[in-house]
């Protein structure tokens, strides 16, 4: 470890950022030609059902907010790293959606995501020619990625995605209500659940902005290796934590935003679980769990957004047909890791173009947050 890692003061080490920490399997690029072909087909058929393009991930918003990302001054060298290094405050804009690529009843189970937009983030770039001056962080309600890499999601993932483009809603309610009732058999009789593959069909519809949302797959810390988490802070929010949804209708999630933001703000907090052996830590399985007896998720900015109307018609069709969101649109110093997220990087892009040429969208980077509608 010792060529990795840098020792801190209390005798723990952060593994130092290095390109050969990635192993990308010899044949990743074809596979994830594969993966976006039957993804582009979702696309297609997405588009003759809706007469217009949705992202084939994350289809339906709830939420378009406005907000602002503080970084404290002094923060530990470890996690003043990237954007965090200096203390300051950034505008964001943030959106929060279903991961499904259809747009679907909000009374089913399933994934939420977080896509968040720093405005104003100055430096060497993840990708060459990229000239935007945003940061994007995404997302989701589970803590570990479902498949390990994109061999995995090939070939264990895709049969799914492709099964749940096509399923009604109705079906997909019985078939959710029939897993969470083999999940409660199953946990009493051995004392475990269903497999995360599963599972996250059972997840309990609570109210999303209570919800816990993870990078679930790595990223580089500046000098070091991490993954992110952002969790309800303040007292409002943090009431919400497991709260049972208790709205009814296809667009709960959207009434339960719009109407929480009318007399509230709410403050989350960012953080930071610094990766310190990729042995036990790895960065191309991202199945695999990160200690928290290892490295605890350690804070490194509060996200706050202050009381607004969330899903004006202006701001959903800016949040939904202008902005796209991509981890790999950002700084170098927060460059994603690992082979999940470089099948993101290609997937997100070839669903973002389809969407935006079949809708005749020009792309749209902000650079201030004025451009967000009211």
């Amino acid at each position: 470890m010792t060529d990795l890692a840098t020792p801190n003061t209390t005798g723990d080490t952060w593994v130092r950022y290095r390109d050969d920490l990635e192993r990308p399997r010899p044949d990743e690029e074809e596979i994830i030609d594969r993966i976006i072909a039957v993804l582009r087909r979702n696309n297609e058929r997405a588009y003759r059902t809706y007469k217009r393009g949705v992202r084939d991930a994350h289809a339906k918003s709830h939420g378009i907010l406005r907000g602002e990302l503080i970084v404290p001054a002094g923060l530990p060298k470890e996690l003043a790293q990237g954007l965090f290094a200096t203390p300051g405050s950034y505008p964001v804009v943030a959106r929060l959606s279903s991961t499904s690529g259809a747009i679907r009843s909000d009374q089913l189970r399933g994934v939420r995501g977080l896509g968040i937009k720093v405005l104003g983030a100055r430096g060497p770039r993840a990708l060459p020619g990229d000239d935007a001056t945003t940061q994007d962080f995404i997302m989701v309600t589970h803590r570990e990625f479902l498949f390990a890499d994109a061999h995995a999601y090939l070939t264990q993932g895709m049969p799914t995605a492709w099964a749940l483009a096509r399923l009604s809603d109705p079906v997909l309610r019985v078939g959710s209500n029939a897993l969470a009732a083999l999940d409660e058999r199953v946990l009493r009789r051995i004392g475990r659940p269903l497999p995360p593959t599963l599972g996250v069909f059972v997840r309990p519809n609570t109210h999303i902005l209570g919800d816990t949302f993870y990078s679930s797959a790595p990223l580089r810390w500046g000098d070091h290796v991490a993954k992110l988490l952002y969790t309800p802070s303040s007292p409002e929010v943090v009431a919400l934590r497991d709260r049972p949804m208790d709205a009814v209708g296809i667009n709960a999630l959207q009434d339960l935003v719009v109407d929480f933001f009318a007399t509230h703000s709410a403050e989350y907090e960012l953080r930071v679980q610094l990766c310190t052996d990729p042995r036990v830590m790895p960065i191309e399985d991202a199945t695999v769990p990160w200690p928290e007896s290892v490295s605890p998720h350690r804070t490194v900015a509060t996200i706050r957004f202050d009381r607004q109307d969330p899903y004006t018609p202006e701001r959903r069709a800016f949040g939904d047909d202008v902005l796209s969101f991509n981890s790999w649109r950002g700084l170098a110093a927060h460059r994603p890791m690992g082979s999940i997220n470089r099948l993101k990087k290609r997937v997100y892009e070839a669903s973002s173009n389809f969407r935006h040429d079949v809708n005749n969208a020009a792309r749209f980077e902000p650079t201030d947050i004025s451009q967000l509608p009211q």
